[in-house]
């Protein structure tokens, strides 16, 4: 490290071997230290602020043993001689070896090294991380390979007089993960890596590169080497990584972490209870407790319930008048710390205080009045009370004030010229209230650092727990704890005593201005009642249309799928039936393909008709989007099978459980798979592509995208085919469809906040696609399928159907699996034959919707209320031709466990049936 001083000095001076004996007979109350320009060491700025890595150092170790320092100028080639000759008492910036012991007394740690670093495990306590001693007799395992690192190691174990184990491991065992194998399972204490090797599944216990360097004291000054000890062991408990950190501030380094609480730190939280905490009464974004600002409660509460839940210390609030009030109650002793502090650590020392490490670093905002120009001299700054001029701030003469309102104020009146202030709490006061004479100044990019204070010398325990809790935060965590307390809610709130004398000429003009208005606003409300009555009049009617076209669209609903089930039914049972003829096979399939077509087309036209008569909603349910997709793709390859097309589904998404309507998407999907397929030749191949394109803490965004290699679609009819009832194609497949699936499509994604879009080109192929926002849901378990040993013997089913045709083929279904059942022609005998039974007698009930005397709704509630034993347990299933989702809600809240439609699936009834039987 060619930028620690010289020591050849030394050699020169030992040489004469007359060397002074120094003997300090008590604690001296100030510190003499010499303070050469090093650079990165020792340093003085043009504004004579001294800083630099022995500086902060110093300043550290202040906070614990109340030392102040006299800093005595001097040269580096002179240095080393004048301490050896008694001129001062403690000096930085020296390294280690055991000749010099006989001039310098060393500390147990030293200031900093780093590079190359040894990971431990998390749990082993054995290992602090902050005294090397404790490295001692371990064994350590190494890259073979890695040579240099090894050199390092041994260079570093030997310089700190440590006695380790070396075991290497071979480049075919690392890359085997051997060596983290390992050392999870104790077979190793540390691993040798470097810097980057720290991503947090180990423990980094020491870096490591050059020599170390040190803060020596007089040989002969125990009292002074024992504090110094003290408060640089109570640094490194609550700082692992400040020396490492103070080496970066101005070299550029890697740190060391250790956030485990000392067994004294851990007797502090439990003895102390709570730690009252300083804050200005709302101070945004730091401290918004009790007040509408967003969701948010301030960085300093939010930050501090981290630190509670990470080490259970509990801090309660004291509220202060002002920024400075705050400072004072600290000081007197009224509370433990202050929860907002700016100043560095000079000024800290100026006003009592202790500062504790960083905990967010906000820019600094210049303002001035409009009349002056800023920067110019003989300015007068504008400051709240407690804070420092910065340097970078060029004023002549500084005033004071209780509050930012006050600040602002004084500039808008041109009590002073300008203020600076923290940028988010004066933007927002700026928002609050009107400043017709305030001018940002945007020229100032400064940021300063805001931490905790506590009075000196501060309370060891106390000043090392709220560090470690900072220092527990990520870089992740602690800009988005900032982000979200930067976000305010904006609201203006303007007084009319601040308008009028900010604005006193258009206060005039606008109180003129309303008393015109008066005359007109009240001509113009008779107007407005008369058509605010026939408005209310208009509204009643188009939301009678709208109950009236609801109830049209589920009674058609209702009445086409009753017929339907009966065809439906009766075709699947005689299909059932053995030694059919394979003539009359052949006409079954087709009775029953086209039997799904027209079940296909009049819910096209059910769904149209409700897009268009805006009823059509979206459901927010939980489900999974991967089990949804193998559903989907396991059910549309028999359908591009039979056409001799290649389907590839392709996913690259990280988050499925999601929140939206599964059935909805699915049907999009699904309809955009279907016209790809038909549009498609034999031997071409369809895609279902979707990508998760973005994410936040609660939704994502996925694309969806279902290309082909089919005919296109020509660039004339790409926005038609959105259109209701058009077709484009060949004429004999056109013929196919009612030109309804994408217009029902497109209003779905819609709904879903998306757009569904095209790309085409003749003979060469189409893409459909569009993006959705959809939300996070809760985890779905993704239970396996009932298994089809599930008997059916011996159980016995009540099923409410007023419809004699499709009672007598509900029935025949059910005998066909051995199932004994008892018919109810209404919800009234359903409710009766339940409650006469005994408890048991009936395992699973099925419900039609629409009975005469009483619904299914009505029943299901009268059974669940009936008090019996079984009334809360038994399954209850809804098998009705009402389709709709209100429908389905409205089964779910009367206590119905499924819901099955008509035409009735046959393999569906006989799934659901053994998903509810298998849990009894």
């Amino acid at each position: 490290m060619t930028r620690l001083w010289p020591v050849a000095v030394l050699l020169v001076i030992m040489c004469t071997r007359t060397i002074p004996a120094y003997a300090a007979e008590e604690q001296p109350v100030r510190i003499r230290v010499p303070f050469p320009e090093a650079e990165g060491f020792t340093m003085t700025d043009e504004n004579g602020t001294r800083s630099g890595l022995v500086v902060d150092y110093l300043y550290e170790i202040a906070k614990y043993t109340g030392w102040s320092y006299e800093f005595i100028e001097t040269d580096a080639n002179d240095m080393t001689g004048e301490f050896i000759a008694g001129k001062y008492d403690l000096m930085g910036g020296t390294y280690y070896s055991p000749s010099f012991e006989e001039y310098f007394a060393y500390p147990d740690f030293s200031c900093g090294n780093t590079k190359a670093v040894l990971l431990a495990r998390q749990n082993n306590d054995a290992i602090k991380g902050y005294d090397l001693r404790d490295l001692n007799g371990k064994t350590i395992g190494v890259v073979e390979r890695a040579t240099d690192n090894v050199r390092r190691l041994k260079e570093f174990l030997y310089v700190n007089g440590l006695n380790c184990t070396i075991k290497p491991y071979t480049s075919e065992e690392v890359a085997a993960n051997q060596i983290n194998l390992d050392l999870e399972e104790g077979k190793i204490d540390l691993k040798l890596g470097n810097a980057t090797d720290d991503t947090g599944e180990f423990r980094a216990v020491a870096y490591f590169d050059a020599q170390p360097h040190y803060l020596v004291v007089q040989p002969d000054n125990k009292e002074l080497l024992d504090q110094l000890n003290w408060a640089m062991e109570h640094i490194l408990l609550a700082d692992p990584h400040f020396s490492e950190e103070v080496y970066q501030r101005y070299f550029d380094d890697t740190g060391v972490e250790n956030l485990l609480l000392s067994e004294e730190e851990k007797d502090y939280v439990e003895q102390k209870g709570t730690v009252t905490v300083a804050v200005p009464d709302y101070y945004h974004p730091l401290y918004c407790i009790g007040y509408e600002d967003g969701d948010h409660s301030g960085l300093v509460p939010e930050l501090l319930k981290k630190i509670t839940k990470r080490y259970g210390m509990k801090f309660s609030y004291i509220l202060a008048d002002s920024y400075d009030h705050a400072q004072q109650l600290v000081i007197e002793g009224k509370a433990d710390m202050a929860g907002i502090f700016f100043d560095d650590s000079a000024d800290a020392m100026r006003s009592e205080l202790v500062q504790t490490k960083s905990y967010a670093a906000l820019n600094d905002l210049i303002v001035r009045n409009r009349s002056v120009t800023y920067p110019e001299d003989g300015l007068t700054c504008g400051l709240l009370e407690g804070r420092q001029l910065p340097s970078y701030v060029k004023a002549s003469e500084v005033v004071y004030f209780t509050t930012i309102e006050e600040v602002l104020s004084a500039v808008n009146t041109h009590k002073v010229d300008f203020a600076c202030g923290l940028s988010a709490r004066m933007e927002q006061m700026m928002q609050d209230k009107i400043y017709t004479n305030v001018v940002p100044v945007t020229l100032s990019a400064n940021r300063i650092k805001i931490s905790f204070a506590m009075p000196a010398p501060a309370n060891p325990e106390l000043l090392s727990i709220i560090n470690k809790g900072i220092n527990s935060l990520s870089e992740d965590d602690r800009n988005s704890l900032l982000d979200h307390n930067l976000i305010s809610i904006g609201d203006t709130k303007v007084s009319v005593k601040s308008f009028v004398e900010a604005n006193p000429i258009l206060t005039i003009a606008a109180v003129s201005t309303i008393l015109l208005l008066v005359t007109m606003v009240i001509i113009v409300i008779s107007n407005m009642r008369v058509k605010n009555a026939n408005m209310q009049k208009n509204i009643a009617r188009a939301e009678a249309d709208n109950r009236a076209k609801s109830e049209f669209l589920s009674r058609m609903s209702h009445e086409i799928r009753t017929p339907m089930n009966a065809i439906v039914g009766t075709t699947a049972l005689i299909a059932m039936k053995d030694d059919i003829p394979e003539s009359i096979k052949g006409n079954l399939a087709k009775l029953n393909s086209t039997s799904q077509y027209l079940l296909g087309l009049i819910n096209d036209i059910l769904d149209m008709s409700r897009i268009d008569n805006g009823m059509l909603s979206i459901a927010m349910e939980d489900f999974s989007l991967r089990q949804l997709l193998d559903e989907l793709c396991s059910m549309m390859q028999t359908q591009a099978q039979s056409r001799g097309i290649l389907l590839f589904c392709e996913n690259n998404f990280k988050h499925s459980d999601l929140k939206g309507d599964a059935i909805r998407l699915k049907q999009v999907l699904m309809n955009l798979i279907s016209n790809a397929v038909k549009f498609t030749p034999p031997g071409g191949e369809v895609h279902l592509s979707v990508e998760e394109t973005a994410a936040s803490n609660w939704q994502a965004t996925y694309l969806f995208k279902v290309s082909d290699s089919g005919i296109g679609i020509r660039e004339e009819d790409l926005e038609r085919i959105f259109d209701s009832f058009e077709q484009v194609g060949a004429s004999q497949m056109r013929s196919q469809g009612t030109g309804l699936g994408l217009p029902i499509s497109q209003n779905i994604v819609q709904l879903m906040g998306g757009n569904l879009q095209v790309k085409s080109k003749i003979n060469v192929g189409s893409e459909f696609f569009f993006s959705l926002p959809i939300s996070f849901g809760r985890p779905i378990e993704l239970k396996a399928p009932p298994e089809s040993s599930v008997r059916f013997k011996d159980v016995r089913i009540l099923l409410a159907e007023d419809h004699p045709i499709n009672a007598e083929i509900a029935i025949d279904i059910l005998q066909s699996k051995g199932i004994q059942v008892e018919l109810a022609e209404d919800g009234a005998e359903a409710v009766r034959l339940f409650e006469q039974s005994i408890p048991g007698y009936f395992d699973l009930i099925l419900m039609d919707m629409r009975m005469p005397n009483m619904g299914g709704l009505e029943a299901t509630r009268a059974i669940r209320d009936s008090g019996r034993s079984d009334a809360a347990e038994i399954p209850i299933v809804a098998l009705t031709a009402n389709s709709f989702q209100e429908d389905r809600d409205m089964a779910k809240e009367a206590g119905m466990n499924d819901f099955l439609t008509k035409p009735l699936e046959i393999d569906l009834l006989y799934a659901a049936l053994q998903r509810w039987l298998s849990k009894n």
